[in-house]
């Protein structure tokens, strides 16, 4: 597991348009598909929403299990699904992973010990982590997410545009490129940036952030999520 910083920020479709054309070059769009690609996570959580109210309070010290799958319906983007325990400790963050089928990723991130089997052998030890914790937790899922990203590594930093974050709290099986969403978690003229690294963020980057008016906030998707969910569904 490695340590790493993450910065986020919500911004206008313009403040997104204008930080891109400032880099310009200096952005190198991520391998896959060109940098732009769909993403749907499934997030888990123990009954009573713990992990949901560290998000909520801001907890320096925090954790959290997902499903994400990677994929385009149309096949452009090969499917790919991970499953994931991210930590939080103060400013620095670290996650674990395993690779796997869809099925049995979700399996892992209830804590279903026996799916680590299901998993190619170099990523069983993860698996196993994962699992473990889930078990412990008592996890189960929450709420599913869809939204469409964009990717660039930036002088040794990754930068990430999210929008169309929708979210449902019912069928709760992950698959790449699920469109059967209706909810929306940020209102559409809004996306989420994200900057992740080591070390410090460039000056000059945090100097171009200043001017476009492009300022950190504590923000989550899964808050935001289960936030935009009727009661009912929140509830499961």
């Amino acid at each position: 597991m490695s340590a790493r910083f993450e910065h986020k920020f919500v911004i206008s479709d313009a403040q997104a348009e204008s930080l891109v054309s400032a880099l310009g070059e200096a952005l190198a769009p991520d391998e896959t598909a060109g940098g732009s690609y769909p993403v749907i996570t499934l997030y888990h959580d123990c009954p009573e929403r713990s992990a949901l109210e560290a998000q909520r309070r801001g907890a320096p010290f925090r954790s959290k299990v997902r499903v994400r799958c990677y994929g385009s319906a149309d096949g452009r983007i090969a499917p790919t699904t991970f499953v994931e325990l991210k930590r939080r400790d103060g400013g620095a963050g670290a996650k674990v992973r395993a690779r796997g089928a869809p099925d049995a990723c979700a399996a892992l991130a209830r804590g279903d010990l026996p799916a680590v089997t299901l998993v190619a052998p170099g990523e069983r030890a993860a698996a196993a982590e994962i699992a473990s914790f889930a078990a412990r937790g008592g996890l189960r899922p929450a709420c599913l997410m869809r939204y469409d990203r964009q990717a660039w590594s930036l002088a040794g930093l990754r930068l990430t545009l999210d929008r169309d974050l929708l979210v449902r709290g019912e069928n709760l099986r992950p698959a790449p490129d699920d469109r059967a969403f209706d909810v929306r978690a940020l209102p559409p003229d809004l996306r989420v940036l994200e900057l992740k690294g080591e070390g410090a963020v460039p000056l000059e980057i945090a100097v171009l952030l200043s001017r476009l008016g492009i300022r950190p906030r504590p923000y989550s998707k899964y808050a935001a999520g289960m936030a935009a969910l009727p009661a009912l569904s929140r509830c499961n």
